[in-house]
């Protein structure tokens, strides 16, 4: 697996943009897919186009399980 740091720069193809755009890692809060919170200071491969989030490497999966855990934290009433 290989491992990125904030700042290293990619190529991706871009939903947004439609085209294989350049991306840049950067730490950012990223929205869960239904909607219900989200994980913050993830790493995320983001387009240096529109400033979207492209993609996510395999090494925030973790952090990115323990934000899921946190947001689906059943409360006692």
């Amino acid at each position: 697996m290989k491992l990125f740091i904030d700042g290293e720069k990619s190529r991706a193809v871009c939903s947004h943009c439609k085209a294989a755009v350049n991306i840049v890692f950067k730490r950012r809060d990223v929205p869960f897919s239904d909607g219900k919170g989200f994980a913050q200071g993830i790493l995320a491969g983001v387009c240096e186009e529109c400033d979207r989030v492209v993609s996510i490497p395999a090494q925030s999966t973790p952090a990115i399980a323990d934000a899921r855990k946190k947001a689906m934290k059943s409360i006692e009433v």
